[in-house]
């Protein structure tokens, strides 16, 4: 199995490596990229993933003219892991974890980008600390909707291969884990990267999926109606996770959302359309700017 170190240079290091106490004193790690002073943009990604999930956007231009901040989740990457299904279950701990990264980096405004289960974590933040420091959302594919609130926002079709990412023998897990990274692809990706993508979610906590998956039925409608930023819902034309019917439910309630259709991607547009996703990003950091 390759290791974490060994597949570092598919990205430049980081500029800024930190770890922060989160919810209950769980250690966060994040990362940023970029110059310091630029407008910061704040990358959440979703089930499996970490700092890799968001590579080609490292790598692109985008790099050069904002502040990149990746968050590593709790129970992913190099953050801590906690063995409790219920460490990752309540709205707080998410918000309490993405709030002690904005501070400990001090990012007094930011853009939001969040995919796939990271648009709940996203609006977990939102809910409890506030929008004031958010001038902008992209949601990735993201499920703005937290598990338990309707089946019709989520592909049932997609569960068992995440599910199978749950087992406790390893060899089965990491063969979980390559099935649903094939399943929400459109294509096949990068060998160096696919690969970063499999170990990247091999050495996440099977705990976190059970804690994650733990149903929540309050609707973030009453989030979504309070949003006085630009929101922008950016799906594949192939997306296999979230439905047709989250998006045009979000947006129905969220004030300014707009939405974008990337031709020929699957659920990974930051990864299978970076080109598009970074300048997607840069315009929305230049019509802020301008204001």
């Amino acid at each position: 199995m390759t290791s974490q170190a060994s597949i570092q240079p598919l990205m430049p290091f980081p500029r800024q490596s930190v770890r922060v106490a989160g919810f209950n004193g769980v250690s966060i790690a994040a990362q940023a990229w970029g110059p310091a002073d630029a407008p910061a943009v704040l990358l959440i990604h979703g089930f499996l993933g970490g700092r890799f999930s968001w590579a080609p956007l490292i790598c692109s231009p985008l790099a050069s003219k904002a502040n990149l901040v990746t968050v590593e989740l709790r129970g992913h990457g190099a953050s801590d892991k906690p063995e409790e299904s219920s460490a990752y279950a309540d709205s707080n701990v998410w918000a309490d974890d993405i709030a002690a990264v904005v501070s400990a980096l001090g990012l007094k405004q930011f853009i939001l980008v969040a995919h796939s289960y990271g648009g709940v974590v996203a609006f977990d933040y939102l809910r409890h600390k506030g929008s004031s420091a958010v001038k902008g959302l992209v949601l990735l594919a993201a499920a703005a909707e937290p598990p338990g609130v309707s089946q019709d926002y989520v592909r049932p079709d997609t569960l068992p291969t995440l599910q199978a990412s749950l087992s406790q023998d390893f060899s089965e897990r990491v063969d979980g884990i390559r099935g649903f990274v094939r399943t929400i692809s459109r294509g096949p990706l990068p060998r160096d990267l696919h690969d970063a993508l499999i170990v990247q979610g091999a050495i996440s906590t099977p705990s976190m999926l059970v804690g994650a998956l733990a149903r929540r039925p309050v609707s973030n409608v009453d989030v979504f109606t309070k949003l006085d930023m630009p929101v922008i819902f950016v799906c594949g034309s192939h997306e296999n996770v979230v439905t047709q019917a989250l998006v045009e439910h979000v947006l129905r309630a969220v004030p300014h959302a707009t939405s974008r259709t990337l031709d020929n991607v699957g659920h990974l547009p930051q990864i299978e359309a970076s080109d598009q996703v970074a300048e997607l990003i840069a315009d929305l950091i230049a019509s802020i700017s301008s204001k």
